[in-house]
């Protein structure tokens, strides 16, 4: 069971980004094995091609892979990322629009950049940034979800844990802190993992320190989803997987 969840904090699961080097294999794998529905993607401007699961509390996981072809900044950084191995890239967070955001996060939005596109916004920070692994997203218009697609043969229902490998948990305590996210203390996790939990308005997320990623760390270790029955974890696409019974 999530061990801290802070309703009163501003600050949620979105989505966490999984990046594949196959995303055809890597799809295969969560549908027809491990029992999650698939809501298809698209191919975006710089060859990044993506494939969503999505859950009915909102949040999701998202599949994502560069293509050949057109190329950018973002692109090439997925294509450095996958050098070490397929694994999670990214954790959204949702905060509100960008003014909100920026303003909740003072002296550090100093730093942020603010994308504005036609559907949604978002605020993250530059590579190299000790925060880069984390962005803010506000959507406002998303394709409707079909009834089958929040549907899943494993019985998720959402986001309940993200456990990322960082390096710098002092600055993720001090920006959780600017959304009324409480420290949870230490926390026991899987494949003998721990590390410090901080409370959202839907879950926890929690900062382990790294000790196997060769590019020193920010990676996604693991995935906890809240759910209608408990399963043994399994490891895909580099990250863990858990299942929980549903949660209070």
């Amino acid at each position: 069971m999530v061990q801290c969840r802070a309703k009163a904090a501003a600050v949620q699961f979105d989505h966490v980004v999984i990046a594949v080097t196959d995303l055809g294999s890597a799809s295969s794998t969560f549908r027809d094995t491990l029992g999650f529905s698939l809501k298809p993607g698209r191919v975006h401007e710089n060859g990044l091609r993506n494939v969503h699961i999505r859950f009915g509390n909102g949040s999701a996981l998202e599949l994502i892979s560069p293509g050949p072809g057109e190329t950018d900044e973002l692109s090439e950084w997925y294509r450095r990322f996958l050098g070490q191995g397929d694994g999670g890239a990214f954790v959204a967070l949702s905060a509100g629009p960008p003014d909100t955001v920026l303003g909740r996060l003072g002296a550090l939005a100093d730093q942020a950049v603010v994308f504005e596109g036609r559907a949604f916004d978002w605020v993250s920070f530059p590579e190299g940034h000790p925060l880069h692994a984390f962005f803010f997203v506000d959507v406002r218009a998303r394709s409707p979800d079909e009834p089958g697609q929040l549907r899943h043969g494993n019985g998720a229902r959402g986001l309940a844990e993200v456990w990322i490998e960082t390096p710098n948990s002092e600055e993720l305590s001090e920006m959780l802190a600017r959304f009324d996210s409480p420290s949870c203390g230490r926390v026991d996790g899987p494949d003998g993992l721990t590390g410090r939990g901080h409370g959202l308005s839907d879950g926890m997320l929690v900062a382990s320190r790294p000790d196997r990623s060769a590019d020193g760390g920010n990676r996604v270790r693991a995935v906890v989803l809240d759910g209608d029955r408990s399963l043994p974890p399994v490891r895909a696409a580099g990250v863990w997987l858990l299942w929980r019974g549903t949660l209070p």
